[in-house]
């Protein structure tokens, strides 16, 4: 597959929570940048879902980036003032040579997703 790397355009920090110990000696889980890479991000698809009887806006987002062995599904991006839940990631053609990866964005209203 032809890999156009010029359209990795936008700056996106893969993120993930890790263990640390604060200064009294408690573990506790704290969210740390992994890696910081260049990305392609396009919205795919938008719509509502209730919860708790308010509407929730979702965006759906197909990211493609490098290959990078050290992403998993359980990581989050950050990308501008957004935070994307990663939902699915593929491995193009299985060829190691980029990343097909499809997020979620939820609006964040009244300080709660």
């Amino acid at each position: 597959m032809y890999f156009n790397a010029g359209k990795l355009n936008k700056r996106i920090t893969f993120t993930a929570y890790t263990e640390t110990t604060n200064s009294i000696g408690q573990t506790i889980l704290s969210e740390q940048p992994i890696k910081t890479m260049w990305a392609n991000i396009m919205p795919i698809r938008g719509f509502e879902q209730t919860l708790e009887e308010r509407l929730r806006p979702e965006t759906v987002y197909r990211i493609l980036t490098r290959y990078h062995r050290g992403i998993t599904p359980n990581m989050k991006i950050k990308y501008k003032d957004k935070l994307l839940h990663i939902t699915e990631i593929i491995n193009v053609d299985e060829g190691d040579f980029a990343l097909e990866i499809t997020a979620t964005s939820k609006e964040i209203r009244n300080g709660k997703e």
